[in-house]
């Protein structure tokens, strides 16, 4: 049976591959420089700080994913203090990752976008693992608010389709009901009609003269009419 892993795992998942990803560039960009600088001498091997660069970085971001919403909230209210004090390179990009890691409440990733683009575009002022750590940030940004916008989209569909529905439903239901009370008065109607008809069927019956005043039945009355004449 399959199963889902969880927000921090995957976040965690994330930030390992963004280690790679920025380390990976970072030693292609150390190998380049060594090659050229040193093409005919025999190659060193240099104690080198490729992974100090987005360290810092990372941990802010794997912190964030945190379950403990205290260790969530004081990280990302350090990380925000310093921006606001020192908006150096660094701290505008450790904010940036902090704005644009999900999976915490002061997530905001339009505005962390706005900022990883202000610093691409002075790349001077980073290192070439900040510069890709800044880059692969911007991208998953991008599509996380992509997928945000078509969930919303797809939602507003839904409501749409609900809101339709239920109208569609409320006009059935009306229409039931008002159907119903039409047959309600109808048989009302019928009823008084019937009682009204056996109400004359009763008079006549129980009337003993024709309707020209005498009783045909009556001899007396008959000759009397005769005699008359």
């Amino acid at each position: 049976m399959r199963t889902h892993a969880s927000p921090s795992r995957c976040l965690t998942h994330r930030i390992v591959r963004l280690a790679a990803i920025v380390c990976g560039y970072g030693m292609l960009a150390a190998c380049g420089t060594l090659q050229t600088r040193m093409p005919q001498e025999k190659p060193i091997v240099v104690a080198t700080s490729i992974d100090e660069g987005p360290r810092t970085y990372l941990e802010t971001m794997h912190g964030l994913a945190s379950s403990d919403p205290a260790r969530q909230a004081d990280l990302f209210y350090e990380v925000e203090r310093d921006y606001t004090r020192a908006p150096t390179t660094t701290n505008t990009l450790r904010y940036a990752a902090a704005l644009v890691t999900t999976g915490h409440p002061a997530a905001k990733l339009p505005e962390g976008k706005k900022l990883l683009e202000t610093l691409l575009a002075s790349p001077e002022r980073m290192s070439t693992s900040e510069r890709t750590l800044a880059a692969v940030l911007l991208h998953e940004t991008d599509e996380n608010l992509k997928l945000a916008a078509e969930n919303r989209r797809l939602l507003e569909t839904l409501d749409d389709r609900g809101r339709t529905q239920a109208n569609s439903d409320k006009r059935v239901q009306a229409q039931v009901e008002e159907n119903a009370k039409l047959r309600r008065a109808l048989a009302d109607a019928q009823q008084k009609l019937d009682a009204i008809k056996e109400i004359e069927r009763t008079i006549i019956e129980r009337s003993p003269t024709s309707p020209g005043g005498r009783d045909p039945t009556n001899p007396s009355e008959t000759q009397s009419s005769s005699a008359g004449r």
